[in-house]
């Protein structure tokens, strides 16, 4: 009884870990543009937002530390929005090494999908809640109307006020909006997230009580192996056009995601 159970929780754990893994792997994450605060693929982003949103970001790093940017694109091309922002966050490596104060704003055009993704040094600052409020009350309107240099430069110009209060600095350059309240507003952004990690975490722990470990050791040195040869970050420090580069920054996967 115990080796075919073993056998299921071994076969489960290895599916859930390598689509995880291959889901990854698939992610083209697109090469950083030199205006690093804003990273347009699409060419949606008008003057003179798009100048602001530049003095905004360069302002908030250099009173701060902290990297926020946003990520323009077309479509996700089939990816969930929330993995590929985690990917794209951590293979720039937005925010400073060992601080994590990195924030992204993803916005894919013909998906009519958004995803905020924090690092993990600003979770406290920017709760799910409120990242969600900001997308909901700040950009959403504005993008139903297809205006989407407004909806950018009033959202991302409120988190970099977010950030700066964090900081206990204030920014010069930016709009100091508002954030509307927002009845309708949840935590559903970063659920998914969570549930399939609870579930490969339970099964983790399973193993290592019926089977010492062996399993999951065996599986994440397939993971490990496999991975060799992909890289690191690709924000790296310095060397890109005007701005600079990231600080190789990460995210657990905090942040919120919705559409209009």
């Amino acid at each position: 009884m115990k080796s075919k159970v073993l056998k299921f929780l071994s076969s489960l754990l290895l599916i859930l870990l390598l689509s995880c893994n291959s889901i990854s792997s698939a992610i083209s994450i697109p090469t950083q543009t030199n205006l690093k605060y804003l990273n347009d693929y699409v060419g949606v982003i008008k003057e003179p937002e798009k100048g602001n949103i530049l003095g905004i970001g360069r302002e908030l790093e250099l009173k701060t530390g902290a990297q926020a940017t946003i990520v323009i694109i077309n479509s996700t091309k089939g990816t969930p929005i929330e993995d590929y922002s985690l990917e794209l966050f951590r293979s720039w490596g937005i925010g400073q090494k060992n601080k994590d104060n990195g924030l992204l704003v993803l916005i894919s055009i013909d998906d009519k999908t958004w995803r905020v993704e924090v690092g993990r040094g600003l979770e406290g600052a920017i709760p799910d809640v409120l990242s969600n409020r900001v997308m909901e009350t700040l950009a959403k309107p504005s993008f139903l109307e297809g205006n989407y240099s407004k909806g950018v430069m009033n959202s991302y110009s409120t988190f970099c006020d977010i950030i700066a209060k964090e900081y206990n600095v204030t920014l010069d350059k930016s709009l100091h909006l508002t954030v509307p309240s927002y009845d309708n507003t949840s935590e559903s952004s970063s659920r998914g997230f969570a549930f399939s990690g609870g579930i490969i975490l339970i099964l983790f722990l399973i193993d290592i009580i019926l089977n010492g470990g062996r399993i999951s050791s065996t599986l994440l040195q397939i993971i490990f192996w496999s991975n060799i040869g992909r890289g690191g970050p690709r924000g790296g420090s310095g060397g890109r056009g005007n701005f600079g580069g990231f600080g190789g920054g990460s995210s657990s996967g905090g942040g919120s995601s919705g559409g209009w």
